[in-house]
C-alpha cells in the first residue's frame, strides 16, 4: 500500500469544534480550545501521523462579519487555509431540535450559508463534518439536516461526528485518507505542529486569559513571548511574556485586586506550558498598554500577528 500524504483544512464558524477536532485526530491538546467565539486567531498546523498517511490538519479562526482589524485578518487567515489544500472539511454544529418536524423544518442560517459561500470561492473538495453530535439523542433528526445541507453544495461528503465522545472519527478518518494524494510525509513522524514552543506558550498564556477574565476583555488582549529560556539543571522553562491590552482602564481590570486576577492567569499558563512541555515553568507576566492594537495593522504586525503559517500563501 502505498503511502498517503497532504493537507487538510479545518474551516467554518466560530466555536464550531475546529480546534477541539484537530486535538482529537492529531492525540494532544495541541490547539487551544475554549468555549467562547473567535478564540483561535492564527492558523496553526496540526501533523496527524499514522501507519500508512500524514494529514497535515490546518486550524483556522472561525469565519465571521469582520469590523476591526483584528477581525479582517483572523477572516482572511481561515480563507487563505482553505487555499491549496488536498480536502477542506467544513464543519458546522448540529442545532438542536425538539423533534423530527423542527429538523425537517431547519434550515442553515445565512451567517453559516455565508461562511460556506466564502470557503467554496477557494475551489477545494469539501466534506460537511456536522459537529457535538453526541447532545442529539435521536439519530434520526440528523437525517433532514444533513439533507438541507447537501442542498447547497456538491460535499465530498457528509459525516456527523463528536470530537469529545469519539463519535464518527472512523468514518471521517477514512475519508480524509482516501482523499491524500500518493506523496512522501511532508514531516517527521514525531513532530506534531509547524509552530514553535514559545508561540504555543503564548496561546496559553492567551487561553489563561479567556478562562479569568469576563465580558469582551479577552478580545481586546494579545500576548507576547518576550523570551523563552530552556534551562537543562534543573531543568524547567523560564518566560517572560507581556499582556497586551488597548486602553489604560482594561490594564486594572486584568491586574485584578491586589494583583489576583493576574496572579491566577499566572497559575493556570504556567500549568498549561508545563503540561505542554514535560518541564516545570516559571511564567512572568507584565501587562502593557498597546493603544487600539486590535484596530491597527501596523501595531497587529509588531504583536506577531502577520504571517502565514507553514509557508502557506
Amino acid at each position: 500500500m502505498s503511502f498517503r500524504a497532504g493537507t487538510v483544512a479545518l474551516c467554518g464558524r466560530p466555536n464550531v469544534g475546529k480546534s477541539t477536532l484537530l486535538n482529537a485526530l492529531v492525540g494532544s491538546d495541541l490547539a487551544v480550545a475554549t468555549r467562547f467565539p473567535q478564540t483561535t486567531r492564527e492558523r496553526l498546523l496540526g501533523v496527524w501521523s499514522e501507519p500508512g498517511f500524514q494529514a497535515v490538519l490546518v486550524d483556522t479562526p472561525g469565519i465571521h462579519r469582520a469590523k476591526s482589524a483584528l477581525n479582517k485578518f483572523m477572516v482572511d487567515e481561515a480563507l487563505r487555509g482553505a487555499q491549496a489544500v488536498d480536502l477542506v472539511l467544513m464543519l458546522a454544529e448540529a442545532p438542536l431540535l425538539a423533534d423530527i418536524a423542527a429538523a425537517e423544518a431547519w434550515e442553515p442560517g445565512p451567517a453559516a450559508a455565508a461562511a460556506l459561500t466564502s470557503i467554496a470561492a477557494a475551489g477545494r473538495p469539501i466534506a460537511l463534518v456536522l459537529t457535538k453530535c453526541d447532545r442529539i439523542e435521536d439519530k434520526a433528526l440528523l437525517l433532514p439536516i444533513l439533507h438541507k445541507w447537501s442542498t447547497l453544495h456538491p460535499f465530498t461528503a457528509l459525516i456527523p461526528i463528536s470530537a469529545t465522545a469519539g463519535e464518527g472519527l472512523k468514518q471521517l478518518r477514512e475519508h480524509v485518507v482516501a482523499a491524500l494524494p500518493v506523496a512522501e510525509p511532508l514531516f517527521p513522524e514525531d513532530q506534531l505542529s509547524d509552530r514553535a514552543v514559545r508561540w504555543h506558550a503564548g496561546e496559553r498564556v492567551r487561553a489563561a486569559l479567556f478562562d479569568h477574565l469576563r465580558d469582551e476583555l479577552p478580545y481586546c488582549c494579545a500576548v507576547t513571548i518576550e523570551s523563552f529560556k530552556e534551562q537543562r539543571k534543573p531543568p524547567r522553562d523560564i518566560v517572560h511574556a507581556s499582556v497586551h491590552v488597548e486602553r489604560e482602564s482594561q490594564k486594572p481590570m486584568v491586574i485584578g485586586r491586589g494583583a489576583e486576577t493576574i496572579k491566577a492567569i499566572s497559575m493556570s499558563a504556567r500549568r498549561a506550558i508545563a503540561e505542554l512541555t514535560g518541564r516545570p515553568c516559571e511564567l512572568y507576566l507584565e501587562v502593557k498598554v498597546t493603544p487600539n492594537w486590535t484596530r491597527d495593522p501596523a501595531l497587529m504586525q509588531r504583536l506577531g500577528l502577520h504571517a502565514p503559517v507553514g509557508g502557506l500563501s
